[in-house]
C-alpha cells in the first residue's frame, strides 16, 4: 500500500525483492558519550518488528538508559558492532547525527535523526549528507499540521525538558516545594513563575503545581485560559499592547510595552523562588527576559532554569551547559540537555515518534511498503506532505521541503458508504508523467524549430521567471492579497514600456497614435495602482509606526537616473528592475516588510520606464513625458478617491486598462513591423487575444461588482461550445498569420483577433455568476500578466517577459487559492461554469414546509456579548455593503477593553476579492493581531460563548458540509454553529450569492438580528459602552 496526499494505493512488491522489503534491515545506532538517550527502545522494536523490520541494534547503545542488549535480544532484535550495523542496514535510526566523516559508510542507506534542517549547522549537514549520496531524514521536519502531531520530536522532547527543568530546579532549591505544617514550624509553599507557556512551559507547570507550588505563567500569546485550567495564575503586562503574533501576521512590540513587560518581570521576579524560562527560537537567539538586575533583586536560595540557553538563554547571566549560584545566592540552571537527563522517558516517546512515522508511511502493509512509498510520495507533485518535508536529500540530491500545506477538508459528521475507487494503475502514472514531460519538451524544441533566435531567448526567460515568482508568491499571507494584486497591477501598467518602444518608429499616424494611447493609459495603471497598494498597506500600519517610504525609494531616483547618465548600464537597469519586482512581491510576505516591498515595485516600474525612455527619439520625448505624467496623475486622482468598499471593482478596472494598452501595443507593433520573424508575429497575435479578452472580461467584471449588471450568469445555450469554437477560430487566425506574407491580410487578423478576443472576454466573465467574481478578478490579474509576457517577446524585452510572468503566476496561485477556498474548478471558472450544478430538488417532489427561527433585539446581543468570556466575529460581504466596519471595530474595541476575548475570523473568499475583510477591518482601526485566518481558530470555536456573523452566509452554510446535493458541498465553511451560541446578522433570511439556505439560522443556539447591519452594529456598541461603563 502506497500512501501520498490523501490517496492510498495498494501495490504488490514483484516476486523477486518481496521477501527484501518484507525484512527491511533496520539500524539502531549508539549515540555520543555525552547522549543519555537512544532512538529505539525494547517495546517499540517489537512493535515494528511485527510490521516486517529486522532490528539491528549496536551493541550497548541502550546502556545510559538503563537498557540492556539482553532487552534488546528479548524482543527479537539482534546486536551487533558498529561497523556490522551500518552495513547490514538500508534504514538507521538515530538521535543526535552521526559525525559528518562518517557519512560515506551510508552512501545508498537511509538515515532518520534529529538534524534540523533549517538551522545553519543543519544545512551544513544535508550538504555533506547530499554529497554523500545519503537518504537523509530530518525528524524534527515533520509539518504543524493535526496528522503529524504523533510524530512530533520537537513536542515530546520538549516535554521531557519541561518535566526535568522542575526535578532540577526542585534539587537545586533544597526547600519544601508545598506548604508544610509540622512541630517544627510552618513553611509556606514555593512560587514557580514560568515564562513561555508552550509544551515544556506546560509540562513545568503541570509539574510544579503536582509538587504543590504556587505557579504563575506569562506567554507572548494569550494563553490565560490554559494557565487558568492548569491552575495557575497569569501575568498580565500591564499595557495596552497585545504581543501575540497572531493569525501569520509579524509580532512587532512597542519600546514601550518592552519596558513594561520587564517591569512586570521584575516585580513578579522579586516575589518568586523559581523560575523556569522556556522562550526558545529555533536559529535565532533566545529572547532576553530576565537581566542581571532582576537576579541581583531576587531572594537567596532561589533557583533559575534557562531551557534557552542553547540559544544564549532568557537570562542574561546564564551560562550555557553550566549551573552555579550568584553573589546574591540565586543558582541558575543553564543546562541544554535536560530531556537527555531523562534518558529512559525521552528514549521512549522518541522511538514512539518513529514508530508513528514509519507507520504513517506504509500503513497496514508494514515494512515491505516503506521504501516504495518513501519513492513514491517524492516522485508525486502532491505526494506526502510529511515525507517531502522529512526527507533531506536522496540519490545525491538535495530536496527542497515544500510549503505549508492547505487546510485539511472538511469531512462529514455521518459519511456516507465510501465510493469504489478505481485502483489506480503505477505503470500507466508513469507513462502519463513521461508524456506530460515530453510533450512539454516537444513543444519547446518545436517552437524553437522557428529560427527566431530573440523569441527562444525570451521564452528561456519566462521560463525561469515564472519559476522564481511562482515561489515567492506562495509566501504571500492572505491578509495581505489584496495588496498583491493591487500592486501587481500597478506593475503590469508597464505596458507603457511597450507603447514607448514603438513611439517614433514609424508605421504611420495610427500606429503611432496606438503607441501615444498604450502610454497613457498604462500610465493611468501606475500611479492609481501604486497609491491604492500605498494606502492599503498604510491601514495596516500602528498607532505611531514611522512611516519609512521616503528611505525606501533611494534605490528609485538611481535607476532613474542611471540609464541618462551611464547609457551602458541600461540592460543592467532592466535586470535590475525585474529583480526588483520579484522583490516587491517577496516583501508583501509579513506586514513587518509589505511597505518595503511596495517601494520595490516603486523602483523596479521607475527603473525599467527610465531604460525605455532614453531609448525614445529625441523628438517623441516630450511627448512621452506628457503621457506619462498625464496619465499617472489621473491614476493618482482615481487611486487617491476610491474607497475600500470599492477597491474589487476598482482593480477590475485597473485590469481593462492593462488589457487595453496590450492590445493598442501589439497593433502599433505589427503596423511597424509587418514583416517580422515569426517569434514577432505570435508575441503580437497573442498579446493581442490576451489584451482584448482581459479588456472586456475586466469590464464585465466591474460592471458586475460595481451593480451595474446584475450577478446572474448569461448562460447561453451551448455555452461551451461557443468557447470551443471561438477558441478554435483564434488559433486557426494565428496560424494563418504565421504563415502569410500578405500585410493587408495579416493586419486584417489582427483587427479580427481583437473583436474575436472582445467577445471571448465578455462572454467568459459573462458565464460566471457574481458569487465567482473574487476567483474571476484572480484570472483576469493572470491574464494582464500574460498580455505582458507576449509583449516582452514580441518587443524582446526581457524586462516585460520577467515581470510579466510574475503577475501572471501571482494571480494564477491566487486564482488556485480562491478556487480551493470556495470548492471550485478552475476551470469552471476560467470557462464561464462549463459544469454549473443543477438545482436541488426534494426527492419526493414535495414542498417543505417552511422552517423556524429565532429573532434577537440589540439589546439582548448585547446582554449577551457583555456576559461573555470569549467572542468570535465573523465578517463577510455583508458588513462591507453596510460599511459597518467601524462599529463592528467599536463593538470589539468596547469587549476587549473590558477582558473579554475578542476575535475575528476571516474566511479566503469573505468580500470580492482576496483579503477584502482584512483591508476593512484595518481602515476601521481594528489591529491586525486581532484578526486570524479561519484555520487558526476553527478548532477553538466550540470555546466561544458567542459568535457573531455580520453579513457572511455562504462562508458559514452548514450545508456544505452535510448536504451533498448543495452546489458549495465540500467548501470548506466557519464553523459558526459549534458556538455556544451564534448571532447572525443580516437584512434578511434570504440565502447569500450561491442562493442557498442556511441551516445554521434554524438551530437552537442560533438567534437572527434582522436589519441594517450598520445600523444594528451601531445600537449594539452603543448598548455595549452603557452596560460595561
Amino acid at each position: 500500500m502506497m500512501q501520498f496526499g490523501s490517496r492510498i494505493l495498494r501495490v504488490k512488491p514483484l516476486r523477486g525483492i518481496q521477501r527484501q522489503l518484507r525484512d527491511l534491515n533496520t539500524g539502531v545506532l549508539k549515540e555520543g558519550d555525552n547522549e543519555k538517550r537512544v532512538s529505539m527502545v525494547p517495546a517499540v522494536a517489537e512493535k515494528l518488528i511485527k510490521q516486517g523490520y529486522k532490528l539491528h541494534v549496536e551493541t550497548g547503545a541502550g546502556a545510559a538508559s538503563g537498557i540492556s542488549d539482553a532487552a534488546y535480544k528479548a524482543v527479537g532484535c539482534t546486536v551487533g558492532s558498529r561497523n556490522k550495523i551500518i552495513a547490514d542496514s538500508e534504514l538507521l535510526f538515530a538521535i543526535n547525527p552521526p559525525p559528518a566523516a562518517e557519512l560515506p559508510s551510508y552512501s545508498g542507506k537511509m538515515l532518520v535523526a534529529w538534524i534540523g534542517r533549517r538551522l545553519p549547522e543543519g544545512e551544513t549537514y544535508v550538504k555533506a549528507a547530499t554529497d554523500a549520496k545519503v537518504t537523509l531524514v530530518d525528524t524534527t521536519a515533520v509539518p504543524r499540521i493535526t496528522i503529524a502531531q504523533k510524530m512530533d520530536v520537537l513536542s515530546s522532547q520538549a516535554k521531557c525538558a519541561g518535566h526535568r527543568a522542575v526535578l532540577e530546579g526542585a534539587y537545586a532549591f533544597e526547600r519544601f516545594y508545598q506548604g508544610e505544617i509540622t512541630a517544627a514550624g510552618k513553611y509556606p509553599p514555593s512560587h514557580t513563575m514560568v515564562l513561555g507557556v508552550g509544551v515544556a512551559g506546560l509540562a513545568a507547570m503541570g509539574t510544579s503545581n503536582a509538587l504543590g507550588s504556587v505557579v504563575r505563567a506569562w506567554d507572548v500569546r494569550d494563553v490565560s485560559d490554559q494557565v487558568t485550567s492548569m491552575g495557575g495564575k497569569w501575568i498580565k503586562v500591564d499595557f495596552k499592547e497585545d504581543g501575540a503574533g497572531a493569525g501569520g501576521y509579524a509580532k512587532e512590540s512597542s519600546a514601550e510595552f518592552q519596558q513594561a513587560q520587564k517591569d512586570t518581570f521584575h516585580k513578579h521576579a522579586k516575589e518568586c523562588d523559581i523560575i523556569i524560562s522556556t522562550a526558545a527560537i529555533p536559529g535565532r537567539k533566545s529572547p532576553v527576559l530576565i537581566e542581571e538586575y532582576m537576579v541581583k533583586d531576587m531572594k537567596p536560595g532561589s533557583v533559575i532554569i534557562d531551557l534557552a540557553a542553547a540559544g544564549g538563554g532568557n537570562c542574561n547571566v546564564t551560562k550555557p551547559g553550566e549551573k552555579y549560584t550568584t553573589e546574591n545566592g540565586v543558582t541558575i540552571i543553564g543546562y541544554t540537555d535536560l530531556a537527555g537527563r531523562m534518558g529512559a522517558q525521552a528514549s521512549a516517546m522518541y522511538a514512539t515518534n518513529m514508530l508513528h512515522m514509519v507507520t504513517h508511511i506504509t500503513g497496514k502493509a508494514g515494512a515491505e511498503a516503506f521504501m516504495p512509498n518513501v519513492n513514491h510520495a517524492l516522485a508525486e507533485e502532491k505526494g506526502d506532505i510529511i515525507v517531502k518535508s522529512v526527507v533531506c536529500c536522496k540519490d545525491g540530491e538535495a530536496i527542497t521541503a515544500p510549503p505549508p500545506p492547505d487546510p485539511t477538508p472538511v469531512k462529514k459528521k455521518e459519511p456516507k458508504a465510501a465510493k469504489v475507487v478505481e485502483k489506480p494503475d503505477p505503470g500507466k502514472e508513469a507513462m502519463q508523467q513521461s508524456l506530460v514531460v515530453s510533450g512539454s519538451s516537444a513543444m519547446m524544441i518545436g517552437a524553437s524549430l522557428g529560427g527566431d533566435p530573440g523569441f527562444m531567448a525570451m521564452l528561456n526567460t519566462f521560463g525561469l521567471a515564472g519559476a522564481a515568482g511562482y515561489q515567492v508568491v506562495w509566501g504571500v499571507q492572505h491578509a495581505l492579497h489584496t495588496p498583491l494584486m493591487a500592486v501587481t497591477n500597478a506593475i503590469s501598467g508597464l505596458t507603457a514600456a511597450g507603447g514607448l518602444m514603438c513611439m517614433g518608429g514609424g508605421g504611420g499616424a495610427m500606429a503611432q497614435g496606438l503607441a501615444q494611447a498604450s502610454v497613457a493609459i498604462s500610465a493611468v495603471n501606475i500611479g492609481g495602482g501604486f497609491l491604492v497598494t500605498k494606502r492599503m498597506l498604510d491601514l495596516f500600519r500602528k498607532p505611531g509606526e514611522e512611516d519609512h517610504t521616503v528611505k525606501y525609494l533611494l534605490p528609485a531616483a538611481g535607476l532613474a537616473v542611471a540609464p541618462f547618465a551611464l547609457p551602458a548600464a541600461a540592460p543592467t537597469v532592466g535586470t535590475l528592475s525585474g529583480l526588483m519586482s520579484i522583490g516587491a512581491i517577496a516583501g508583501l510576505s509579513s506586514q513587518k516588510t509589505a511597505q518595503f516591498g511596495l517601494a520595490l515595485g516603486v523602483s523596479g516600474v521607475t527603473g525599467a520606464m527610465s531604460m525605455t525612455l532614453a531609448g525614445v527619439p529625441a523628438s517623441e520625448f516630450g511627448t512621452a513625458l506628457a503621457l506619462i505624467g498625464g496619465g499617472g496623475a489621473v491614476g493618482m486622482g482615481i487611486g487617491k478617491s476610491v474607497s475600500p468598499m470599492a477597491l474589487p471593482q476598482t482593480v477590475a478596472a485597473f485590469h481593462a486598462l492593462v488589457g487595453a494598452a496590450a492590445v493598442a501595443t501589439c497593433l502599433s507593433s505589427y503596423m511597424i513591423h509587418p514583416h517580422a520573424a515569426v517569434g514577432h508575429k505570435v508575441g503580437a497575435m497573442l498579446g493581442n487575444a490576451i489584451g482584448g479578452i482581459t479588456l472586456t472580461g475586466s469590464l464585465i467584471a466591474f460592471a458586475k461588482l460595481n451593480g451595474n449588471m446584475g450577478s446572474k450568469p448569461f448562460n447561453l445555450p451551448n455555452k461551451n461550445m461557443l468557447n470551443a469554437g471561438m477558441g478554435a477560430a483564434q488559433l486557426g487566425m494565428l496560424g494563418l498569420f504565421c504563415a502569410t506574407d500578405s500585410v493587408g491580410l495579416g493586419t486584417a487578423l489582427m483587427y479580427s483577433t481583437t473583436a474575436l478576443s472582445s467577445v471571448m472576454g465578455v462572454h467568459l466573465v459573462g458565464s460566471v455568476g457574481g458569487g465567482d467574481m473574487p476567483c474571476c478578478v484572480t484570472v483576469l490579474n493572470s491574464y494582464s500578466g500574460w498580455a505582458l509576457v507576449a509583449e516582452g517577446m514580441l518587443l524582446n524585452s526581457p524586462t516585460l517577459t520577467v515581470v510579466g510572468s510574475l503577475i501572471g503566476f501571482s494571480g494564477a496561485i491566487l486564482t488556485k487559492i480562491m478556487c480551493d477556498a470556495m470548492n471550485r474548478d478552475i476551470m469552471n471558472v476560467i470557462f464561464g461554469g462549463m459544469a454549473t450544478p443543477p438545482p436541488k430538488k426534494d426527492s419526493d417532489g414535495t414542498v417543505e414546509e417552511p422552517k423556524e427561527h429565532r429573532e434577537t433585539s440589540v439589546d439582548a446581543v448585547a446582554d449577551l456579548l457583555s456576559d461573555s468570556k470569549s467572542v468570535m466575529i465573523v465578517p463577510g460581504y455583508g458588513m462591507a455593503v453596510s460599511q459597518a466596519q467601524r462599529a463592528v471595530a467599536d463593538i470589539a474595541q468596547t469587549l476587549k477593553s473590558k477582558d473579554i476575548e475578542t476575535r475575528f475570523s476571516i474566511h479566503p473568499v469573505a468580500g470580492r476579492m482576496p483579503g477584502q475583510m482584512n483591508v476593512l477591518l484595518a481602515e476601521a482601526g481594528v489591529p491586525y493581531e486581532w484578526v486570524l485566518e479561519m484555520d487558526e481558530v476553527q478548532d477553538d470555536m466550540p470555546n466561544v460563548d458567542v459568535c457573531l456573523v455580520v453579513g457572511a452566509n455562504d462562508i458559514t452554510n452548514e450545508a456544505a458540509e452535510t448536504d451533498e446535493d448543495c452546489s458549495i458541498y465540500g467548501m470548506p465553511v466557519i464553523k459558526v454553529w459549534e458556538a455556544k451560541n451564534c448571532i447572525f446578522m443580516k437584512r434578511s433570511m434570504a440565502g447569500g450569492y450561491a442562493d442557498l439556505e442556511n441551516p445554521v439560522f434554524f438551530r437552537e443556539t442560533t438567534q437572527m438580528l434582522l436589519g441594517d447591519g450598520k445600523s444594528s452594529c451601531e445600537g449594539i456598541a452603543a448598548a455595549l459602552r452603557t452596560k460595561l461603563g
